[in-house]
């Protein structure tokens, strides 16, 4: 799916369009390691 976040540096520096997942992280950036993502993946609650 494709998320949209306000992106304010465009390059994960300001943590500004953090997605919580499920992983080694607890969060995934917009900008960087998106906007894409697998829907399973993103923590919806």
């Amino acid at each position: 799916m494709c998320l949209e976040e306000e992106m304010a540096c465009g390059f994960g520096v300001c943590l500004g369009c953090a997605v919580p997942v499920y992983g080694e992280r607890p969060y995934a950036y917009c900008c960087t390691d998106g906007p894409v993502f697998d829907a399973r993946e993103v923590r919806w609650s």
